[in-house]
């Protein structure tokens, strides 16, 4: 990051939070993803403020801000800081809360729409590398440990999970202090947290933080904090989520097989669990030159999760948009190599047949990298 930006964010954040105007027990609330980048930024940047603040986090695959708008309205906070999340799709949430007099503080990795807010406004700072094409989209947690001065053994292992998580540990060489042992213990710490927020309870989530916000108590995350009732809940819906995983892993697998050759793979499962994104993410390294989708009925609603093998140039977040165009889908976005989209029934089996039709194609999609 330049130091340039990061002291203006710093800054930001460090303004006076206590105001006549808002009631002092609602200085902060830091509103999250709540998968392990999310989780473990919001952790990052609860220390950094040093001061009182409530957590929220926005339910996914909807990414639902409605929701968050009438809470995060009704708490009526002195600073709002959403971290790892498209905010850009609702500028007419970050404009009320900025006209109330909220301070609106953004950090987001994901390729940005036409909808981020732009223009002078003392009250919203946004940050998001992924605007320049040629920028690196550095995960949310690398840049909430960006934030301390001060980083211990603690954060460098927290810092560990996010970017494992974020598959990042390959770019960022920074562990290799840490024992073998060691470094399984935190990958498994960190599938927990991750998987936390992908069955269909909007707490679960909270779960994850509660966990780290005892682990930094602790100043550890290898020790004490392993026969907490949060980490017994969170090893719980790992397992359940793996077990549902191996499962429709063998179906999908055998599945695929029956494919001569196939240009891209593009299949369904029922789950009352959010496992498409897993299931994607596992296939993208048997398949490595094409494009896998994992999509499974949410709710009321289709979701499908995308991602690119290690040999494929196609660029995931421009066959979204470009899909975007033709089809009226809820909401759909990400990065290069992996993305996902959000859609009614009928829309959605529209977005479907105009993904197959562009990867058949061929030509726009392709990244330039």
């Amino acid at each position: 990051f330049e130091e340039t930006s990061l002291s203006r964010a710093r800054a930001f954040l460090a303004h006076p939070i206590h105001s006549e105007t808002y009631p002092s027990e609602h200085p902060v609330l830091i509103a999250y993803h709540g998968d392990g980048d999310g989780c473990t930024s919001a952790l990052f940047v609860h220390r950094f403020l040093k001061s009182p603040a409530a957590f929220y986090w926005v339910a996914t695959p909807d990414f639902d801000f409605e929701k968050a708008e009438n809470h995060i309205l009704e708490y009526h906070p002195r600073l709002v800081v959403f971290l790892d999340m498209p905010v850009h799709n609702r500028p007419g949430m970050i404009q009320k809360l900025t006209d109330l007099g909220t301070r609106v503080f953004i950090y987001d990795h994901h390729r940005p729409g036409e909808g981020m807010p732009h223009g002078e406004n003392p009250n919203l700072f946004c940050m998001n590398p992924a605007q320049n094409r040629n920028a690196a989209p550095y995960p949310t947690c690398l840049f909430g440990s960006e934030l301390l001065d001060d980083k211990g053994v603690f954060e460098k292992q927290v810092l560990y999970m996010g970017l494992y998580t974020e598959t990042w540990l390959e770019r960022l060489p920074l562990f290799h202090d840490f024992s073998p042992a060691l470094q399984e213990s935190l990958k498994e710490t960190a599938r927990r947290i991750h998987g936390s927020f992908l069955v269909q309870d909007e707490s679960t989530t909270h779960h994850a933080l509660k966990f780290l916000l005892k682990a930094q108590a602790a100043g550890s995350l290898d020790q004490a904090p392993g026969s907490s009732e949060e980490h017994r809940i969170l090893s719980n819906i790992h397992d359940l989520i793996q077990h549902e995983k191996t499962w429709l892993m063998k179906l999908v697998v055998a599945s695929i097989k029956k494919l001569l050759e196939p240009r891209y793979i593009l299949l369904g499962v029922e789950s009352k669990i959010r496992v498409c994104g897993l299931m994607a993410s596992e296939l993208r390294w048997k398949y490595p030159g094409l494009v896998v989708g994992i999509w499974q009925k949410w709710d009321d609603r289709f979701i499908c999760e995308l991602r690119r093998g290690t040999a494929s140039a196609v660029d995931l977040a421009s066959l979204i948009e470009g899909m975007k165009n033709e089809v009226p889908v809820l909401t759909g976005g990400g990065h290069p190599e992996a993305a996902a989209f959000t859609a009614r029934e009928d829309a959605f089996s529209q977005a479907l047949k105009a993904i197959k039709t562009k990867l058949t194609e061929r030509g726009e999609v392709f990244s330039r990298e």
